[in-house]
């Protein structure tokens, strides 16, 4: 996640990832996230940004709402492609909560607080039925939040402190 984080921040910063246009400005945080992030979490994230973007394309206009909705449909594509649901221990414990939270308040701080609960609860799941973590042992497991929901936590907190 790092990796992809850096390279979206540098791309941002060197102008490599357009921000006039939500549409284009998601496509090309995919493509950088595919550039740089291996593993099942970089291609899946690649698939939720495309998804942001593809459905944000079909909208005659873009607003908090639309932004909402494409959230959402970002966590679904990572769902139906990544094959978890919430309680599997994997990032979607923090995305689920936090898309819905955005469709039905348009708040990211709303939707900060619950991503933050569905990562923290994940440290209480004995075993992880998806991810990296369901090769770890419940001994290994008990007391750790699964680190892809953490990071989801993160990145929600940092959105809701922007002005």
């Amino acid at each position: 996640m790092k990796r992809g984080a850096t390279e979206v921040e540098d791309r941002i910063n060197n102008g490599g990832i357009p921000t006039d246009h939500p549409v284009t400005m998601f496509s090309s945080m995919a493509d950088a996230i595919s550039d740089s992030m291996g593993g099942t979490s970089g291609i899946l994230l690649e698939l939720m940004f495309r998804k942001m973007s593809s459905t944000l394309s079909r909208c005659d206009s873009i607003g908090v709402a639309e932004m909402s909705q494409a959230v959402q449909a970002g966590v679904d594509a990572i769902s139906l492609y990544g094959g978890a649901t919430v309680g599997a221990r994997t990032m979607l414990d923090a995305l689920v909560p936090a898309a819905k939270s955005l469709v039905e308040t348009n708040s990211l701080s709303d939707a900060s607080s619950l991503a933050k609960i569905g990562a923290d609860g994940t440290a209480d799941m004995k075993v992880a039925s998806a991810g990296r973590s369901n090769y770890l042992s419940e001994e290994t497991l008990k007391g750790t939040p699964d680190p892809g929901a953490m990071a989801v936590s993160i990145v929600f907190k940092a959105l809701a402190a922007v002005p």
